[in-house]
């Protein structure tokens, strides 16, 4: 499947594989069930800005593995740190690298981690992660930017005193925040605590932030779905609802690039 990008000056086409395409459409019939009726339109340009977002990134993944974990930006402001999702990498951050470098936050970083891990365990990575750029940008605290799975392990690392100290802002975008109700193919010990009815998830999503934290999230997320799942506002953070964006999709949304940028910032 092709899907032709083109402008007057630079044409170009993105091929989408028939088993993404086919696995954005699975994910959209399952999301039917819980979220509201929208234009057939509404969910064909969705699907397809979702399908686009994959076939992007998902080629890119392995080179994404070993590059390196800078990701431009100035080099004198307050560090902010991509925590990427399930499955996933630094990779998917690439258009909101890109906004946050116009908009001179940073530097930028993006921080790797087995996904299949479980959810303490990678919060602790990340706090020592985020020790080693403190002590390499000489900077007191960090910003966090998170996309999914790692909005959930960034607010476990909140929950200590030390991450406390150390962020400074908190952004997760399309993050589970009260867990998942369709894990069918995830694997590994983060995967289960992410459902809804895992006990983790009973007892960490009822947790008070320590701070106020900013959570984004679509009113047709194919894969974290009601929306209400990422809501924050009981538990003293903000919540943006942006409109239509699919799960991947978010990442490379202008919308949620500004407000990720303000909150940021």
């Amino acid at each position: 499947m092709a899907i032709d990008q083109s402008s007057n000056s630079n044409p170009r086409q993105i091929e989408i594989p028939p088993h993404i395409g086919v696995t954005v459409v699975v994910s959209y019939l399952v999301m039917l069930r819980h979220t509201a009726p929208r234009p057939l339109k509404k969910t064909l340009r969705a699907m397809l800005d979702e399908a686009v977002a994959v076939a992007v990134t998902q080629p890119l993944l392995p080179f994404y593995y070993l590059l390196g974990r800078r990701m431009g930006g100035p080099r004198d402001g307050r560090p902010v740190i991509f925590v990427h999702g399930y499955f996933q990498n630094r990779v998917d951050f690439l258009y909101l690298a890109r906004a946050l470098r116009r908009a001179k936050l940073g530097p930028l970083y993006g921080f790797n981690y087995d996904w299949t891990r479980n959810i303490p365990t990678l919060a602790e990575r990340l706090g020592r992660f985020v020790e080693r750029v403190c002590a390499e940008t000489g900077h007191a605290d960090v910003a966090l930017v998170a996309h999914s799975l790692g909005g959930v392990i960034c607010l476990e690392y909140l929950s200590s005193d030390v991450g406390q100290r150390r962020v400074g802002r908190c952004v997760t975008i399309a993050s589970p925040h009260a867990g998942v109700q369709w894990r069918a193919g995830m694997i590994g010990h983060g995967a289960r605590q992410l459902h809804a009815r895992s006990p983790y998830m009973k007892t960490s999503s009822e947790r008070p932030l320590p701070m106020k934290v900013v959570s984004i999230f679509s009113t047709h997320d194919n894969i974290v779905h009601p929306s209400s799942t990422s809501e924050l506002t009981a538990r003293g953070g903000d919540d943006f609802v942006v409109e239509h964006h699919g799960h991947l999709g978010m990442l490379f949304s202008r919308e949620v690039a500004e407000i990720t940028a303000r909150a940021v910032a």
